[in-house]
């Protein structure tokens, strides 16, 4: 007996030995049960979190103000915009269903199946590859189970969809490596020439181009034209701070410019003094309530009207406002009045002698904003704008034109 249990005694440091290497392999699955693939689906997440943000955000087309489709595909807003979500093309299908890719709008959308609505996904710019599909794919699929979260951070508010309210600067910027691209046109006939001028629009027109380069998210620079007077205008905007996200009652950007008169015999030497002005405004927005936004924008401008010698610097406070009344669709108007400073002048040709103002329907979607304006002015760039224009409201008579603001990543 005493050599049997001598036996089974020597046997149970084995047994011990093997039981504790048996729990040490079982340990990760038994502790952290799902969670042992969490790091995965982390990788995975923030891989195409970064896909969504360089390929659908950063093209305006899934971010902004007005996302198509009301589809949020930011790094801060994608999962909340799309996880568990119904979409807005096929409400009898989730953007994404967590687990199964092959029920997801989504990956219908990037796949371009025919059971689609409207145009496969991206619609603009290179498709994606195979691997970034995939990678969709594999993520969608790490979703099992996974419930729908809130926003990660407060999104961006924007009092105003454009980078100008017409004329009048906003406080919008555009993010980093971004261009932004804007064209303005203005017919100078009114719409009281009548049918015989086919109410403005047959006449000449004032073409302003303008093409903006962000150093940062909140640095753009950028360089216009207009042909009124030949002006070259190169102006910078530099954002303060911004409503709610970085604490602060309103957004608050400054904006400085440089105009250069080069038409002759508007200047007697293009390249002298009195070819050169310099302004500066501050932008200050704020959104009162949901799809409703004002602005207050001073300025001053130095050697405004560059025929008159020795006058003093314009001031002026400019005044802006914005209804968004449907999704995409708003109202948009300014008011520049002059406080001090004014001095007679013309511009293209006509005799400015009222506050400048302007109202315009506004259309923003994706990328795009587009406006249909009606103004008293024709001056686009800063120096001219702010001198003013030259139709009387009173009179009921003003002139037709457009702005078009397009984010471009290369």
């Amino acid at each position: 007996d005493d050599q049997v249990r001598h036996t089974r005694e020597s046997e149970y440091p084995q047994a011990f030995a093997a039981l504790l290497i048996l729990a040490i392999a079982l340990l990760p699955s038994a502790a952290y049960g799902q969670d042992a693939g969490a790091p995965a689906a982390a990788d995975l997440e923030s891989r195409v979190s970064e896909l969504f943000e360089q390929t659908c955000a950063r093209a305006g087309c899934h971010a902004g103000p007005v996302a198509q489709m009301d589809l949020f595909l930011t790094s801060s807003q994608f999962y909340a915009s799309t996880v568990d979500v119904p979409s807005t093309e096929r409400p009898d299908l989730k953007r994404v269903d967590p687990g199964n890719p092959e029920e997801s709008y989504l990956m219908m959308k990037v796949n371009g199946s025919p059971d689609i609505v409207g145009l496969p996904m991206p619609m603009t710019g290179e498709k994606l590859s195979e691997d970034e599909i995939q990678l969709i794919e594999d993520w969608i699929r790490s979703l099992q189970g996974a419930e729908a979260r809130p926003v990660q951070e407060t999104p961006e508010i924007f009092p105003f969809d454009g980078w100008k309210a017409i004329n009048l600067p906003t406080t919008r910027m555009v993010d980093q490596g971004s261009w932004l691209f804007l064209i303005s046109h203005r017919f100078n006939p009114t719409i009281g020439d009548g049918y015989e001028a086919f109410y403005g629009l047959d006449g000449s027109g004032i073409i302003f181009l303008s093409m903006g380069y962000a150093f940062s998210d909140e640095f753009l620079v950028s360089l216009a034209r207009s042909n009124s007077a030949d002006n070259v205008e190169l102006w910078s905007r530099y954002r303060l701070g911004r409503q709610g996200r970085d604490g602060w009652p309103v957004s608050l950007a400054l904006q400085g410019a440089v105009n250069w008169v080069t038409e002759e015999p508007t200047v007697q030497d293009r390249y002298s003094g009195d070819a050169f002005k310099f302004s500066l405004q501050a932008a200050a927005s704020r959104e009162l309530t949901d799809g409703l936004g004002v602005a207050i924008v001073p300025g001053i401008i130095t050697n405004p009207v560059e025929s008159v010698d020795g006058e003093n610097a314009l001031v002026t406070l400019g005044l802006a406002g914005q209804w968004n009344f449907h999704r995409n669709l708003s109202l948009v108007a300014e008011w520049v009045p002059i406080v001090t400073g004014y001095s007679r002048s013309t511009t293209f040709g006509n005799d400015i002698r009222f506050d400048s103002w302007g109202s315009a329907f506004q259309i923003t979607t994706g990328g795009h904003v587009f406006q249909i304006v009606l103004s008293n002015s024709v001056g686009l760039t800063a120096d001219q704008y702010m001198r003013g224009g030259d139709l009387d409201i009173q009179d009921v008579d003003v002139r037709l034109g457009f702005n078009i603001f397009r984010v471009i990543n290369f």
